[in-house]
């Protein structure tokens, strides 16, 4: 069954009646997030089944897949289009090692893709691919630094980063909600386990409701004096709203409220969210993916349970980008608040498009 005939079968959107002015709202990012998707489409490679971002670009096209596939979830018929020829290629492109690699954090993003293609598509094989990674990433699983566990950041044990151990409770979670209920249960004590060593841990700090930085492995002690990445927290927030899901506990998602909060107050600046590590002088060659992964969070938040302030901040941020952030080729760019600095590439773009996505998700 192709993409555009089956995209409307996703679980957890809203339902019910519109607004005449949400509606107008929902149409107007919409047709902004496709009109960005277009330009994303123009940095995809064919041959490789990757886009075009900073070198090397193998974490950041799992993004980009996910956020084409986000927009297949929220109705888009031009996003389900490309998808039927995307998904696949990608797919076929790139799994000769199974999406495995030396990273535990690429192979989550990859299984997050994965299982995002799963909903739209129902190809099982990519449900099989997420639930491999997944086992791959068990690996990882016991640190240096913790007689309970956690999760290293590499295969050759060299860093203990917030990032895998957020994506390793994600994927546990998410595919609990995905997999047949004689396997559910197993995912779900990983990421239950997971999230009670990770939040014990020096990574998360649980009075700011805040994730900080990565343990250094000789002193087994955080590296970090101030909080961390937008992506730590974006991530997050869809692992506990996955876990609220998949065990029925509420307070799973009060704590991704919390998190929400403190994100929005301590890393925004005039209600737009603000990345402490990109700059026009270094933009580095992740940081600008970081923020729309916190979008994304924010929107997977608001599906479950909505809040006027969410939609709003979505909204202002969706708004300064097109306005302010958008070069004469509709490329968009990492500073949210503008004006537009380049290079431009799928990078910066994409995490720019979570953006819109997230405001036309609320707004519906």
């Amino acid at each position: 069954m192709r993409l555009v005939e089956i995209m409307l079968t996703a679980s957890c959107l809203a339902t019910g009646a519109l607004s005449a002015s949400s509606t107008s709202s929902a149409d107007h990012y919409q047709s902004s997030a496709e009109a960005a998707l277009t330009k994303l489409q123009t940095w995809y490679n064919e041959d490789t089944g990757q886009w075009k971002s900073y070198t090397p670009s193998w974490w950041q096209s799992a993004n980009q897949l996910t956020t084409l596939l986000d927009m297949v979830r929220l109705g888009s018929s031009e996003a389900a289009k490309i998808a039927d020829t995307v998904v696949p290629n990608t797919f076929h492109r790139n799994g000769d090692h199974a999406f495995k690699n030396a990273y535990y954090d690429d192979e989550g993003w990859w299984a997050v893709a994965w299982m995002r293609a799963y909903e739209v598509t129902h190809n099982k094989d990519y449900l099989e691919t997420a639930e491999g990674l997944f086992k791959d990433m068990t690996g990882g699983w016991g640190t240096n630094c913790s007689a309970d566990g956690g999760l290293w950041w590499d295969k050759d044990h060299t860093d203990i980063s917030p990032i895998s151990n957020t994506l390793f409770i994600q994927v546990a979670a998410w595919l609990a909600n995905r997999v047949p209920e004689d396997r559910k249960q197993y995912y779900a004590d990983w990421a239950v386990k997971a999230w009670g060593i990770f939040r014990g841990s020096e990574m998360y700090w649980p009075e700011k409701h805040l994730v900080g930085g990565g343990i250094d492995i000789e002193t087994c002690h955080t590296r970090e004096t101030t909080w961390g990445y937008t992506y730590y927290d974006g991530t997050l927030i869809s692992a506990l709203c996955g876990l609220t899901v998949a065990t029925g506990k509420e307070e799973y998602r009060d704590e991704a409220h919390l998190i929400a909060a403190a994100v929005m107050d301590t890393m925004s600046e005039d209600g737009e969210l603000q990345e402490q590590h990109i700059s026009q002088a270094h933009p580095g060659q992740a940081a600008p993916q970081w923020k729309g992964i916190f979008m994304r969070g924010l929107l997977h938040l608001h599906q479950q349970s909505p809040r006027p302030e969410y939609k709003a901040f979505a909204q202002k941020s969706a708004d300064s980008i097109l306005a302010n952030d958008k070069n004469d080729e509709g490329a968009l760019g990492p500073d949210w608040n503008g004006p537009f600095y380049g290079p431009a590439n799928a990078s910066p773009h994409s995490s720019a498009m979570d953006a819109v996505v997230a405001a036309w998700g609320a707004s519906m």
